[in-house]
């Protein structure tokens, strides 16, 4: 009874690979067509997944690990397959959330690669104990990210930066102060400079970068690389840890199957090595670019994990991708960086998505429940790039609604000329726009083969900016001791954000992979693009649960305080305006801000941020001691000044 299922699969795949049955030429009838996902076109030869009913699935693990095996082998090799494997290895320290998840049913089927792989699928899709037959498809590499070499000549600006990395100065991205150029507008990045202020990073927060390999020993990642000690220090060849994977020191190539991350293969642009350098090349070494959560002198950056995907010219099937993204829960990463996923349109709905990509998503899943920080985080981040052929359709994974979906905008606010947008896009950041000349795209670390740094664009570029605010949001979370769920983050991910509808008007030229140009209109884009483009200091912000009040340089404010003292703020006695005075200086604040009828008075010349404390009496107009009185109520803010601000205040 046992060997029941494995000895019914067998002899399935010998009926695969010798004739039709009933002449139905592979065609699953009645129910089991539906079991069916994807097609044969573009399918790995030799090999099918198959998902089985939790029964089925321990029948047949007990079946190919006890005594039944040589008679499983001898059947096997009967028929012409050559195995059959759990897609996702044991991991003594994750089996028990593994099996809860159902992932243990889950199997890879090897066979003779002249096996017609629809009539495979159909036979076995007729079988009453498998659940699903899967294709095993290649993952879609990504476009658009040609790297071009940094030129020592594309110094941008002189202005004092917080590290002393000289490349910071050509990352327009992190603090765009508007003399980059023509085509850049102050404003238009991430707001890094003023977040550093709070926090750098923090070693306990680990991202998984699923993509080519990092290259882990570059000058500006090698300290703030994800390092398995048991393996570094262990018998090469062996998995010395137990995690189901053997030399994975400092991540794992699932291309090839091995520890061994490559990066400088045929066909290997460095594009895992750029983003990387984006989340969390080390800062202040006097060295090249900084990462965003890259840490600083005195505290140690985020670290990255290698879950390589691309390498050359060959790239993993959907299988591969899928332990990837298991790995990188079960060994630490919280934060899951994905610039790939299909094209725009090839899927078009979360429904089509889970039906169509049940295994990835199934994986991806098990990472939002299970990847944890202790303290810090529990569950894991989904972040995607939304795709780059221009469409009004994002690409899934990302525009799935339970990940986070980035869109790319350029130096001017304005949405690059390649993104794609539309429904399913949550968040935009900045990706640059080659048509705008080379340095207004992002530059970052690069593998050796392209001179250790470049520049590339695409929402491969703007992905790993939301990842690496995701980063510094949770080492700041660790820093104050704050724990987070993971559904909390990405909320505030999606709501940290400034308006970028307005400046989406006139036109731009879009150059597509065949070299052909197409005129697009901006406006088309106005409420696709997501909630806004990024803030890391107001992520910051709501990590502390500090509110903001957002202001436009330049000018007299009036804001209410009603939101933060209630709707009768006008009636309270204030006693105090708190603000240091570096700060006021460096907002160019002339005259103390003052407070009458629950509006608070600001003028400030510069942008930047800052604190201010305000104190009001509630409960009378005097404080309570020698007589009756009020009690004083102390509220803090954060004051976000920028160039011009959307008409709302700058909540969206």
């Amino acid at each position: 009874m046992k060997r029941l299922i494995l000895l019914l699969l067998c002899a399935t795949l010998a009926g695969a690979c010798t004739h039709d049955l009933d002449g139905t030429s592979g065609k699953a009838s009645g129910g089991g067509r539906s079991k069916i996902i994807h097609s044969a076109q573009g399918a790995r030869k030799g090999c099918m997944i198959v998902k089985f009913t939790p029964e089925a699935a321990d029948i047949v693990e007990a079946s190919a690990t006890r005594s039944g095996i040589e008679r499983v082998d001898q059947i096997m090799e009967t028929v012409g397959a050559t195995g059959i494997e759990r897609i996702f290895p044991v991991d003594r320290r994750s089996e028990q959330a593994t099996r809860r998840a159902g992932l243990h049913q889950w199997y890879r089927l090897s066979f003779d690669r002249s096996a017609d792989l629809e009539k495979v699928a159909a036979l076995l899709a007729e079988i009453g104990e498998v659940v699903r037959v899967q294709y095993d498809v290649d993952v879609k590499r990504v476009e658009r990210c040609t790297p071009i070499p940094y030129d020592e000549v594309a110094q941008t600006r002189s202005a004092d930066m917080p590290f002393d990395d000289p490349k910071l100065a050509s990352q327009w991205h992190y603090m765009n102060d508007g003399t980059l150029g023509t085509m850049a507008e102050e404003g238009a990045d991430i707001n890094l400079f003023e977040a550093w202020k709070l926090t750098t990073g923090d070693p306990r927060i680990i991202v998984a970068v699923v993509d080519e390999g990092v290259m882990y020993s570059h000058e500006d990642l090698k300290d703030n690389m994800w390092v398995n000690d048991a393996e570094l220090d262990g018998t090469d060849g062996k998995d010395d840890d137990g995690n189901g994977y053997a030399d994975d020191k400092y991540g794992y190539n699932f291309v090839t199957g091995k520890g061994n991350i490559t990066w400088n293969s045929n066909g290997d642009v460095g594009h895992g090595t750029h983003v990387a350098g984006t989340v969390a090349a080390v800062n202040g070494n006097s060295t090249g670019v900084c990462g965003i959560a890259g840490g600083d002198d005195a505290n140690p950056g985020c670290k990255i994990m290698s879950c390589q995907i691309f390498a050359g010219n060959n790239v993993a099937t959907t299988s591969a991708t899928a332990k990837a993204i298991k790995y990188a829960a079960d060994n630490g990463a919280v934060i899951l960086q994905c610039s790939w996923g299909y094209d725009g349109g090839d899927i078009l709905s979360d429904r089509q998505f889970a039906s169509d990509c049940s295994l990835e998503k199934e994986a991806i899943d098990y990472f939002i429940a299970n990847a944890r920080a202790e303290g810090v985080i529990e569950g894991g981040v989904v972040i995607f790039a939304a795709g780059n052929e221009a469409s009004s359709i994002p690409g899934y994974p990302g525009a799935y609604h339970e990940y986070v979906c980035v869109s790319s905008m350029s130096s001017d606010y304005r949405a690059a000329s390649y993104t794609n947008y539309g429904t399913g896009t949550n968040v935009c950041a900045p990706g640059g726009d080659s048509g705008y000349g080379k340095q207004y795209i992002i530059l970052s670390t690069q593998t050796d083969r392209f001179g250790k740094y470049g520049y590339m664009e695409g929402t491969s570029m703007a992905c790993p900016h939301v990842s690496g605010c995701a980063a510094l949001a949770l080492s700041y979370a660790a820093k104050i001791g704050r724990t987070l769920q993971a559904e909390e983050l990405r909320d505030m991910l999606m709501t940290s954000t400034w308006d970028v509808d307005r400046y989406q008007s006139g036109t731009k030229i879009f150059v597509d992979q065949y070299y052909r140009e197409h005129t697009i209109r901006l406006d088309d884009y106005k409420g696709k693009l997501g909630s806004g483009y990024i803030d890391a200091y107001r992520l910051l912000m709501q990590i502390e649960g500090t509110p903001c009040l957002y202001i436009a340089a330049g000018a007299p404010q009036l804001l209410s305080l009603s939101e933060y003292f209630g709707e009768n703020s006008a009636s309270l006695t204030y006693t105090a305006v708190e603000m240091s005075q570096q700060d006021k200086s460096a907002l160019g604040i002339r005259k103390d801000p003052t407070i009458d009828g629950g509006m608070l008075s600001i003028e400030c010349s510069e942008s930047g941020c800052a604190t201010v404390t305000v104190k009001a009496l509630v409960g009378g107009d005097k404080e309570g001691g020698a007589a009756i009185g009020g009690t004083e109520v102390t509220r803090k803010f954060a004051i976000v000044v920028r160039k011009a601000v959307s008409g709302n205040g700058g909540w969206l």
